[in-house]
């Protein structure tokens, strides 16, 4: 059987510069260079120190099928998130990373995994992606 490695993941949006912009404001994206598509916007986004995986958000196609949103857009708080779909990221400077979400105002919310050790904050994209960044401190788990 062949390995297989992620390559990318997707997110349809209505307004890919807002929503790339919140990639790279608060999660530290960056862009890359994307095809350009006639009819609708793409932007290609990479984290510095995980090269090979890419986050493509896509310019969502008004005539197709709607598609199921995200549970913030579905007006569920942060606190269902560990149990709900999301993407998680780890990150060196917890404290840091949350006094920052606190900052822009994000509605958000924290818990500590039964290790004691391993701290998770849960908030939602402008989309109503869900989001998780945990603590990448020893013990942590991804």
């Amino acid at each position: 059987m062949a390995t297989l490695q992620l390559n990318h993941i997707a997110r349809e949006t209505s307004d890919v510069p807002r929503l790339a912009a919140f990639y790279e404001a608060v999660l530290g994206f960056e862009r890359v260079p994307s095809p350009n598509y006639s009819g609708f916007q793409v932007a290609w986004l990479r984290l510095p120190k995980s090269p090979d995986v890419a986050l493509h958000l896509i310019e969502r196609d008004p005539a197709a099928a709607p598609v199921a949103v995200g549970p913030g857009a579905e007006g569920a708080p942060p606190s269902q998130l560990p149990r709900r779909h999301h993407l998680a990221f780890s990150v060196a400077d917890y404290d840091g990373f949350v006094t920052g979400l606190k900052a822009r105002g994000t509605e958000l919310f924290e818990k500590t995994q039964p290790d004691g050790r391993t701290r998770q904050v849960f908030f939602f994209d402008p989309d109503g992606n869900g989001l998780e960044v945990t603590s990448s401190g020893a013990g942590s788990d991804k």
